[in-house]
């Protein structure tokens, strides 16, 4: 099969460059909102990961993409809108990928922040995990997005938070069974970045939810407890802060943002 690879991304705005890294199962629509209120005071680039959103990327189901992989093609993008410093704020996964990015080309970096993410590299138990959900996606693939998407979410607001898990459930529906597996593959075998955390000069925030199922906050502060310019953030939310408190979300960066142009 011939790879055939476009990517699909959104640039606005002036000022110190933002670069957004969405989740896995999600696409660039899911900062929407916070998108277009920080447009007017940086230069906002939101990218659709391979294989997510509108971007196109041809995998094989036996494939295994990596952190690493995913992060060339967001530095290539980067340097497309001719940016050579910018601050990172990464989802999840999203997270992942810009620490393998770190790693690599730290210069090109003013700033992270990890929105419910780790440097930590997947547990025995969260692999075997991820395995299963893989065969779930294989067999039943509605019921394998319906269970995924609600565990992201604050469990006990699930009947108030309706309309933002169609709209995440929508987003993850969309998203090719092959770029799940593929990438569900290159997390569960993703590497332990926390040295990071030490060896960068760029500040780092974290954003822990208080009621997140995928990462538990406890664990995320010890990882923050042994580094340089690190700056740790909890919120009332589930695993999805940026859907469910938007507003708070954006407090928090702008903060975070222009602490960093002082």
């Amino acid at each position: 099969m011939t790879n055939v690879c476009k990517i699909n991304f959104k640039i606005k705005g002036k000022g110190i460059p933002v670069v957004l890294l969405h989740g896995f199962m999600e696409s660039l629509e899911i900062w929407n909102y916070i998108y277009h209120s920080i447009y007017n005071k940086y230069k906002v680039l939101s990218i659709d990961l391979p294989g997510h959103g509108e971007s196109i990327f041809t995998l094989e189901k036996n494939s295994i993409f990596t952190m690493e992989k995913a992060a060339e093609m967001v530095k290539k993008i980067v340097e497309k809108k001719n940016i050579q410093k910018a601050i990172f704020i990464g989802h999840s996964m999203g997270g992942y990928i810009a620490l393998a990015m770190a790693e690599k080309y730290p210069e090109m970096f003013l700033g992270l922040c990890l929105l419910h993410s780790t440097t930590e590299s997947d547990t025995l138990e969260k692999k075997k995990s991820r395995i299963q959900s893989i065969q779930l996606a294989i067999n039943n693939y509605p019921l394998f997005i319906s269970t995924s998407i609600k565990k992201l979410f604050y469990y006990e607001k699930l009947s108030f938070l309706q309309k933002e898990i169609s709209f995440v459930k929508k987003i993850a529906l969309h998203t090719h069974i092959n770029s799940i597996i593929s990438f569900s593959k290159g997390m569960s075998i993703r590497k332990n970045r926390k040295f990071l955390l030490k060896t960068t000069r760029f500040p780092k925030l974290y954003i822990a939810g208080l009621y997140d199922l995928i990462l538990d906050r406890k664990k995320i502060y010890e990882e923050t407890k042994n580094g340089n310019q690190i700056y740790f953030v909890t919120i009332p939310t589930g695993h999805m802060g940026h859907i469910e408190q938007p507003k708070e979300i954006i407090k928090i960066l702008e903060n975070f943002i222009d602490f960093l142009r002082i």
